[in-house]
């Protein structure tokens, strides 16, 4: 009994081994920092790109000079512009639709985006509304893209609301009002072609 009771002060006093306590205790909080702190910096710069590529988007269509971008224009031009957005035509959804100058006009985006599934071979204008508006109108653009977390398993990447492929929602949204010479041009052209086709099927 004695011989136990030296083996267990002599295991009391040493301090042999005690920075690697420290360190297996410490080094999972830091590494969770570090990995927070990336995944958190990543989101935000995904975001921030995506941010403005829409802007850029959106001016060229608000600034059309008489052509207005169909939805798989406006898509690639958004992808074009949006770095880290990965996979981008195929993850993202553009909802783009006229809401009225009015108390209560806004309404329409009480509703969240309309995301898409990605495993879906549907076509994409089957689930959004793509309206660019008349003269003077004000449109919204709304603009989801599905991504995935650069380290799911960090508490930023589990703790992301994501759907059952691993994807979560990254949303940006814009406004503006259309320019008066962008759709009385594009009128125009469309009524000239109308009528240079009725000539053609009379004669």
């Amino acid at each position: 009994m004695s011989s136990l009771r030296k083996i267990l002060g002599r295991f009391r006093r040493a301090e042999n081994g005690s920075a690697t306590i420290e360190f297996v205790i410490l080094f999972p909080m830091i590494m969770s920092i570090v990995l927070i702190g990336f995944e958190s910096g990543y989101y935000m710069i995904r975001t921030v790109m995506l941010e403005r590529a829409v802007d850029i988007a959106v001016r060229d269509v608000r600034l059309g000079n008489g052509r207005v971008p169909s939805f798989d224009e406006l898509r690639t031009a958004i992808c074009e512009n949006g770095a880290l957005v990965e996979n981008c035509e195929d993850t993202i959804q553009i909802e783009m639709r006229q809401v009225a100058v009015a108390p209560g006009g806004t309404d329409v985006m009480a509703d969240r985006p309309a995301c898409i599934d990605v495993t879906s071979n549907e076509d994409q204008r089957d689930d959004t509304v793509f309206d660019v508006g008349q003269i003077n109108s004000m449109v919204i653009v709304r603009v989801c893209a599905q991504q995935k977390p650069f380290f799911p398993t960090t508490p930023m990447g589990a703790g992301l609301v994501k759907d059952r492929n691993g994807h979560f929602a990254m949303t940006v949204s814009t406004a503006f009002v259309t320019e008066p010479g962008n759709r009385a041009q594009t009128a125009t052209a469309t009524a000239a072609l109308a009528q240079a086709a009725d000539t053609t099927a009379t004669q």
